[in-house]
Order: structure tokens, then sequence, then C-alpha cells
């Protein structure tokens, strides 16, 4: 179980992938809906969209399930072009370019370090 502020890290994590990858949110929950159900009711999708939508701006939302989302946007075709990680360093402008450079460098070790062997 985790704790109010790591949702809202997920949550934000999530936004900025979708946000780097094109992706609206109503495209977020597509692509979730079709990778979790194998129907494909509109209905079904419309409700499914709207409730994305809240568990994206609520704090409560279980960590679980953001990461079960993020680790399904990171499978899209979208993503594995981008060459996308969960372990990345977001630039946001407050570091030097260097220091943000190997901070990138350091997320892309510690994203190796963590794969499993083959």
């Amino acid at each position: 179980m985790g704790t109010k502020s790591e949702a809202v890290e997920l949550q934000k994590q999530i936004k900025q992938l979708i946000s780097g990858l094109g992706w609206s949110q109503n495209r977020l929950a597509e692509y979730i809906y079709a990778d979790e159900n194998d129907s494909d009711n509109d209905a079904d999708k419309r409700a499914f969209q709207e409730r994305l939508k809240k568990e994206l701006q609520r704090p409560t939302t279980k960590v679980e399930k953001l990461k079960k989302y993020l680790s399904i946007i990171l499978k899209s075709r979208e993503a594995r072009q981008l060459d996308l990680r969960i372990n990345s360093h977001v630039p946001i402008g407050c570091i030097s370019k260097s220091m943000s450079a190997a901070m990138k460098e350091i997320s892309k070790e510690v994203d190796e370090a963590s794969k499993p062997p083959p």
C-alpha cells in the first residue's frame, strides 16, 4: 500500500509520459481499456475514460493501480520507440544541462540494473 505522496508522484509521472507520447487522457484510457478488456463496449469505454481521469486527479488512488497503468503505458509501441523508462530523469530546468545529462545517464544505468537477467 502506497502513500498519498507516492500516488501524486505516480500521477505526475503518468501525465508526463502521456504528454511525451502526445497522448490525451482519453487516448490513454482507450489504450489501457483495450489492454485490459476483450470487449469493445463503447459505454464501458466511456465510463473507464471518466474513471481514469478522476484516478489521475485524486491523491487517494491506489498506488498499485497507478503502477499498473504506468507499466501498461511503457509496453506501448510508441513508448518503446521513444525508449521511455520508469527510472528516467525528466529535466525541469532547475539544474544545468551537464547535470541533467548526468542524471539521465544514472537513470539509464538504474533501469538496466533493474532488468531481470536474460
